[in-house]
C-alpha cells in the first residue's frame, strides 16, 4: 500500500506557456517549419475509441479540461480525508505535469486543440467512476504513475520549440498509445459487474500494459536524443559534432520505426500464448461435454432430408420466444413421446438461432447413463464451454476462477452456477438449448429446470427476453410440475401424432424409393407399405427409422413381403426392435448371431462406451489359458454390420446402441438377459485382471514377457477392467433376485464363483475378510444361499470401504498390487523397447493407438482417453497432484502448483506481497495511515521502510548492485534480479 501523501491541486495550474527562441533553427533541413496536420494513424485512433463511448461518455470527455481534472481530484481528496482513507493521490501529480505540457504540444505543434480534451476526459471518468472501489483505484493511480514516468521530461517538453518530423511522428503515438490505454481502463471500469470481473481483467492486462509503457518509453528515447541534438546546435563549438549526429538520428528514426513493429510483434506473440495458454487450462478444467460433434451428427442427418423439421420454427409459440423483442414467456417446453424427432428438432431450433444477429447460443445434449452428460454439473459445464466462445472477455475471470479452486476438473455446481451467472448478467441477448432433460435423473432434472429459472428470473428484472431457454424432452409430470409452479410461467409446446406427420412421409417416401428399387416393387406394394408405415408410426420418427432399415436390409423379396404383412408389421418401438433382432438372427449365421448377441449385452451393460479392440479383446479372451487369440476368436466383421440401425459408432471407434430406448427394449426381447449380462461382465473383469500380465512380481515377469504380451493384445482391456471391475460387481449384486429367477443362472453363476475365487487368491494381500460392513450383507442378500457368499460379501465390504473413503481414494485402484502392476504395464507401453521390428510397431498401434500416456486417476476421462506425450500427461497430473496455483500467470509456480492452500499462501506473501494483499481492498476501503520515517533526500520521497528507501536512492544514482550469475545484468532491486534468475531456471 502506497503511502498516504497529500496531492496538493492547489499548485498544478502551471503557467508557463511554450517558450519561443530566436536562436532555435533545428532541422529545417528536414522540412519542419512549424504546426502540421495529424496523421491518418492518429484520426484512425482517434475515432475508433469514440466509437468505443457512449453518447454521455462523449459529450463528458469533450468538455473536460485539464483544470477539471485537478478539481475532480480534489475533490476526491476531500471525500478521502473525511473518510479517513486516504490513499496518495499524489502519484498521479507525474502525469499530470507531463500531461499538461504535452497537452500544449498537441495545440501548438500538432494543430490538435480539440483533441486535447482526449486526454483529460477519459482520466476523469475513470477517477468519477474507480473512486467508488478502492482496488481498482489504486490500480490506475499506478497505473498513471508509470506512464507519467515514460512520458518524455517536462523540460525537455518545453524547450524542444521546433520539433522535427521523427518528433512529431513520436509525438502522435504518444497520443496513439495513450488511447489505448484509456480504451481498456473504461472497458474495464463499465457494464454489470464490473467491480466483481475488475481484479481478473486487469492482472489480465498486465502484459498488454507492460507493452504500452515500452512503447511510451521508446517515443521518450526518441524525444530526447533530438533535444540532445538541439543542445548541439545551440552551440556553435559543436558544429562538426551536430552534423554527425544529426546523420545519426536519421539512423536512430530509422531504428525507432522498426523498434514499435519489433515490440508489437513480440507484445501480439506474447499475448496469443498467454491467452492460448490461459484458454487451454479452463477448457481443461471445466472439462466440458462437447455437444457440437453430436449437434454436426444431427445436422447431417437432417441433411438428407432437407425439406422436414421446418415446420417447427413456424410454430407460434418458438416464433413467439425466438423473434420477438419481449416475447411472452422466456420459458419455453416442448414435449413429445419416446422417437418424435425432439432432438432432430432442436438442432433445427438450434441453428435458426445462431443465424439470428446480436443473439448467441449455446446448446446441450443430454444422454442418458452418461455421467458426462446427465446431471446439471455436465449441463452446467457444457454450456460454459460454449460461452467462452462466444465470450472470450470473460477468459480471464474463468481463469482467476480456476486458478482459486483446488479442483482439477470443476466438480462444484455452486462455482459452475455462479460462473454461468456472470456470463448471462454480463451478456444481453442469449438463447439457451437443453435437449434430452428426460434422460437425467429426476432429481438432477429438478435442479437443471430450478436453476435455469432463477437465472431468467434475475434476466428479466433487468432486460425482459435477455435469457430465452427452450428444454425439450418427454412429457414428465415432475417437469410439468416445476415449471407451472415457477415465478415465470413457460410456454408448453407438446407435439402431437400430426406436427411430424409430413416429415415422416417424406423420409418413408425417400427410403421406400430405395426399397422398390432394390426388390423390384410395384408402385402399389410401394404406396402400401408407406401407408402402413406412415399409419402405424404416429408421430415417432425413431420407428419409421427403424422399420425403413429392417425392410431395406431384407434379403430377398420374398423375405420383405413376409415382413409387410400386416399381421406382423410391428406396432410401435418395441416390436421394431423386435422385427429388427428377428432379421438378423434370421439372416446371418447361428455363431455370428451368438456373436453379435453378446455385443449388444455388452452395450446395453457397459459402465462407459468400449472401443471396439477393447470389445473384440474380450470376445478372444481365452479365460481357461489366460490367453488372448486375437487372431482365431476375434469377430471378422464389425459389429456396424451385423447390427447396423441398432448401433452407432462413436468418435475414437467406440460403440453404443443407437437410442436411449434401444437399451429398455433389446433387454426385453429376451435375446438379452441384462443381469446375466452384469453377471458374465464381472466374471470376465476379474477373471483377467488374474492374466499374467498382472502380476506385479518382476521377478516373474521379465521386460521381454510384456513385450510379448503386450503384441499379442494382453493389455487392451486393462483401462477398462481395472477401472469398472468392482461396478460390475456392484451391479451382479443389485440385479441378484432377477439373475437367480432366471432358469440359466446356474451355469453363469459357477462361472462367476471360479473367477471370484481365481481373484482372491490372487490379490491375497488384501485383508478381503476383515471389517466385514452389514450394509453389504444386505445388500448380497440375495446370494446367502450360494457357495460363494462368503467371498462376494468380502469384496462387497472391500469396495464399500475404499468408497467411503473419499474422492481421493476413490480416484485410486483399491488393490494396491493391481495398480501396481498397471502402472508398469503402462510404463511398458509409453516407453516400449528401441529394437521392435515394424511387425511389432504395428501390433502397439493396433491394441493401444497413439495416445499410451494415461492419467492414473480412475474417475479421470483420461484414465482411458490418454495424451500423445508425457509432458502433456505430466501436465495434466500435476493438476491433480499440486492443485492450488500461484495467481501469478507468470511465476515459475503458476504451472506446478502447491499441494495444499498453506504452501500456496507463505509463497503469494513471499512473491507476491502485492497479490496476496489485494484480498484486503474487498473488506474495507477504510485504510490505516503509516508513519514514514524514511525520507529521501534528492526528491524528498518518503518511504515506511529503510530498504525501501535504500533501493530507490539506487534508482537515482543508476546504482545496480544485484547482478545476475548467468548472463550479467545487473538489477537496481533484488527481487528483480530474482524474478529475472527464474526465466533461466524456466529454460
Amino acid at each position: 500500500m502506497s503511502k498516504c501523501k497529500a496531492f496538493d491541486f492547489d499548485s498544478t495550474f502551471p503557467g508557463d506557456e511554450i517558450q519561443s527562441s530566436s536562436s532555435f533553427r533545428m532541422f529545417e533541413t528536414v522540412g519542419s517549419t512549424g504546426t502540421t496536420s495529424t496523421s491518418n494513424a492518429f484520426q484512425t485512433a482517434l475515432e475508433k475509441f469514440k466509437r468505443r463511448l457512449s453518447k454521455e461518455e462523449l459529450k463528458s470527455v469533450e468538455q473536460t479540461s485539464y483544470e477539471d481534472v485537478v478539481r475532480e481530484l480534489g475533490r476526491i481528496q476531500m471525500e478521502q480525508e473525511q473518510l479517513k482513507s486516504m490513499l496518495n493521490l499524489a502519484r498521479i501529480e507525474t502525469f499530470l505535469e507531463a500531461g499538461y505540457q504535452y497537452g500544449k504540444i498537441l495545440e501548438v505543434f500538432l494543430n490538435a486543440s480539440p483533441v486535447v480534451c482526449f486526454v483529460w476526459g477519459p482520466l476523469k471518468l475513470l477517477l468519477q467512476t474507480a473512486s467508488t472501489f478502492t482496488e481498482s483505484f489504486e490500480a490506475f493511480l499506478d497505473a498513471y504513475e508509470q506512464i507519467g514516468e515514460s512520458f518524455p521530461l517536462v523540460e525537455i517538453l518545453s524547450k524542444l520549440l521546433r520539433p522535427s518530423p521523427p518528433v512529431l511522428k513520436a509525438y502522435e503515438m504518444i497520443f496513439i498509445d495513450l488511447l489505448d490505454f484509456h480504451k481498456n481502463a473504461i472497458r474495464f471500469c463499465s457494464g454489470p459487474l464490473w467491480q466483481r470481473l475488475f481484479r481478473s481483467a486487469w492482472k489480465n492486462f498486465g502484459t498488454q500494459f507492460q507493452g504500452i509503457i515500452k512503447r511510451l518509453r521508446r517515443h521518450r528515447d526518441l524525444v530526447e536524443s533530438q533535444a540532445n541534438l538541439l543542445h548541439l546546435q545551440q552551440s556553435q563549438d559543436h558544429f562538426e559534432q551536430c552534423q554527425e549526429y544529426f546523420q545519426q538520428s536519421q539512423e536512430h528514426f530509422r531504428k525507432y520505426e522498426q523498434d514499435l513493429i519489433d515490440i508489437q510483434k513480440k507484445l501480439d506473440v506474447q499475448l496469443d500464448e498467454e491467452q492460448a495458454k490461459k484458454r487451454i487450462a479452463v477448457i481443461e478444467w471445466l472439462s466440458g461435454a462437447n455437444s457440437s460433434i453430436e449437434h454436426d451428427s444431427f445436422c447431417a442427418t437432417r441433411g438428407e432430408y432437407p425439406d422436414t423439421g421446418n415446420w417447427i420454427l413456424r410454430h407460434d409459440g418458438i416464433r413467439n420466444w425466438k423473434d420477438e423483442d419481449e416475447p411472452e414467456t422466456p420459458i419455453v417446453w416442448t414435449n413429445g413421446i419416446p422417437g418424435a424427432g425432439k432432438t432432430i428438432l432442436a438442432s433445427i431450433i438450434i441453428e435458426d438461432c445462431k443465424l439470428i444477429s446480436g443473439f448467441s447460443t449455446s446448446y446441450f445434449y443430454c444422454k442418458d447413463n452418461d455421467p458426462e452428460r446427465n446431471s446439471t454439473l455436465a449441463v452446467l459445464k457444457g454450456l460454459l464451454t460454449q460461452m467462452l466462445d462466444h465470450y472470450p472477455e470473460l477468459l480471464p475471470h474463468c481463469y482467476d476462477t480456476r486458478l482459486s479452486s483446488p479442483e482439477v476438473f470443476l466438480r462444484s455446481p455452486g462455482i459452475a452456477k455462479q460462473l454461468l451467472e456472470v456470463f448471462c448478467a454480463k451478456y444481453p441477448e442469449q438463447y439457451i438449448i437443453i435437449d434430452g432433460l428426460d434422460e437425467c435423473d429426476r432429481p438432477e432434472r429438478k435442479e437443471i429446470l430450478r436453476c435455469f429459472i432463477g437465472l431468467v428470473a434475475s434476466c428479466e428484472l433487468e432486460h425482459p427476453g435477455k435469457l430465452r431457454v427452450l428444454f425439450v424432452s418427454q412429457e414428465y409430470p415432475d417437469v410439468r410440475k416445476i415449471l407451472m409452479e415457477s415465478k415465470i410461467r413457460p410456454k408448453i409446446i407438446p407435439l402431437s401424432v400430426m406436427d411430424n406427420g409430413n416429415d415422416i412421409d417424406i423420409y418413408c417416401n425417400h427410403w421406400m424409393g430405395k426399397i422398390q428399387r432394390k426388390n423390384e416393387l410395384t408402385q402399389v406394394q410401394r404406396e402400401y407399405i408407406h401407408c402402413l408405415t406412415v399409419g402405424k408410426a404416429r408421430g415417432m420418427f425413431l420407428y419409421a427409422k427403424l422399420v425403413m432399415d429392417n425392410l431395406f436390409e431384407q434379403p430377398t423379396r420374398q423375405q420383405l413381403l413376409e415382413e409387410i404383412d400386416e399381421r406382423k408389421f410391428p406396432n410401435g418401438l418395441e416390436e421394431a426392435y423386435h422385427r429388427i433382432i428377428d432379421r438378423i438372427k434370421r439372416n446371418t449365421k447361428q455363431a455370428e448371431w451368438e456373436s453379435a448377441k453378446k455385443l449388444l449385452g455388452w452395450m446395453v451393460c457397459q459402465k462407459r462406451p468400449m472401443g471396439w479392440v477393447e470389445m473384440q479383446v474380450v470376445t478372444s479372451m481365452n479365460v481357461e489359458a489366460q490367453d488372448i487369440e486375437f487372431d482365431d476368436r476375434r469377430l471378422r466383421v464389425h459389429i456396424h454390420d451385423i447390427c447396423g440401425s441398432l448401433v452407432k459408432i462413436l468418435p475414437g471407434d467406440r460403440v453404443e446402441l443407437v437410442h436411449s430406448t434401444a437399451k429398455q427394449y433389446i433387454a426385453n426381447t429376451g435375446d438379452v438377459h441384462a443381469p446375466s449380462v452384469e453377471c458374465e461382465l464381472a466374471g470376465i473383469c476379474m477373471s483377467y485382471l488374474t492374466f499374467d500380465c498382472f502380476e506385479d512380481d518382476n521377478k516373474k515377469i521379465s521386460r521381454t514377457d510384456l513385450q510379448n504380451l503386450a503384441a499379442r493384445g494382453h493389455l487392451a482391456f486393462q483401462d477398462y477392467a481395472a477401472a469398472k471391475w468392482f461396478h460390475h460387481v456392484n451391479s451382479f449384486i443389485t440385479t441378484g433376485k432377477e439373475l437367480l429367477s432366471d432358469a440359466n443362472a446356474q451355469e453363469r453363476l459357477e462361472t462367476f464363483a471360479m473367477a471370484l475365487d481365481d481373484f482372491l487368491v490372487r490379490y491375497q494381500d488384501e485383508e478381503w475378510y476383515d471389517h466385514i460392513i452389514d450394509s453389504s450383507k444386505n445388500a448380497c442378500e440375495a446370494y446367502q444361499d450360494q457357495p460363494f457368499y462368503d467371498n462376494l460379501l468380502a469384496v462387497s465390504s472391500h469396495i464399500y470401504r475404499h468408497q467411503e473413503k473419499g474422492f481421493e481414494a476413490r480416484n485410486e485402484v483399491s488393490i494396491k498390487s493391481l495398480e501396481k502392476a498397471l502402472n508398469r504395464n503402462r510404463k511398458f507401453l509409453e516407453h516400449p523397447p528401441s529394437g521392435l521390428s515394424e511387425l511389432e510397431k504395428e501390433k502397439l498401434y493396433q491394441f493401444h493407438g497413439n495416445r499410451r500416456f494415461k492419467c492414473r486417476k480412475i474417475t479421470c476421462l483420461y484414465f482411458y482417453e490418454g495424451f500423445k506425450d508425457a509432458k502433456s500427461r505430466d501436465k495434466h497430473v500435476n493438476r491433480h497432484d499440486r492443485p492450488f496455483h500461484c495467481t501469478d500467470p507468470h511465476c515459475l509456480y503458476a504451472d506446478s502448483g502447491f499441494g495444499s492452500n498453506i504452501e500456496l499462501e507463505a509463497h503469494m506473501r513471499s512473491y507476491h506481497p502485492e497479490l496476496s494483499d489485494l484480498a484486503t481492498s474487498f473488506k474495507s476501503t477504510t485504510r490505516k495511515t503509516i508513519t514514514s520515517n524514511w525520507n529521501c533526500h534528492i526528491c524528498q520521497k518518503n518511504f515506511t521502510r529503510g530498504f525501501h528507501l535504500k533501493n530507490h536512492i539506487n534508482s537515482h544514482n543508476g546504482t545496480r548492485p544485484y547482478a545476475c550469475a548467468e548472463c550479467g545484468k545487473a538489477f537496481t532491486r533484488l527481487n528483480d534480479c530474482k524474478r529475472h534468475q527464474k526465466l533461466h531456471d524456466r529454460r
